[in-house]
């Protein structure tokens, strides 16, 4: 095998672990593969939303009921969608669960949530498992990627 192959392959190979460690760096905190997989997440969606939460409660509804628990903030930033920064927001999670007898009544108004749904409205929104949760700088990576301006993210 000659030198200028013996390089190519070497190069090849690190590029591939490359692009396999920044993958697992950037998606995998969001349970994706890659950019593509995580398009997948973000494009059946109309906003992707980073949200400053204010307050935040449990609401006790007795045993055999889901409980709700409650969020109000403002918007921080928006990737995707019309929701604009600073506009108000407030989104509710039902677990199947009783709601914790020590939970905190607020929450600190310096937590960031990352919220994705479909709805723009003043009225609550409803949230799934895997549509909200605290938003921590390994989420911006995925984020900053597919919303990049001028990335192709239809």
């Amino acid at each position: 095998m000659s030198r200028v192959s013996v390089i190519s392959l070497l190069v090849a190979l690190l590029v591939g672990c490359s692009s396999s460690s920044y993958n697992v760096r950037v998606f995998h905190p969001w349970g994706r593969e890659d950019a593509q997989d995580f398009k997948e997440l973000v494009n059946g969606y109309k906003h992707v939303l980073v949200v400053r939460v204010s307050e935040s409660y449990w609401e006790d509804r007795g045993p055999n009921r889901l409980t709700p628990y409650h969020f109000k903030g403002t918007v921080f930033k928006a990737y995707k969608g019309d929701w604009r920064a600073s506009e108000g927001i407030a989104f509710v999670h039902y677990m199947d669960s009783p709601a914790p007898t020590n939970a905190p009544i607020a929450r600190s108004c310096d937590e960031l949530m990352v919220v994705i749904t479909n709805e723009h409205t003043n009225s609550e929104i409803g949230v799934g498992t895997g549509d909200f949760g605290t938003y921590n700088g390994v989420y911006a990576p995925a984020l900053e990627r597919v919303f990049q301006k001028g990335a192709d993210h239809d």
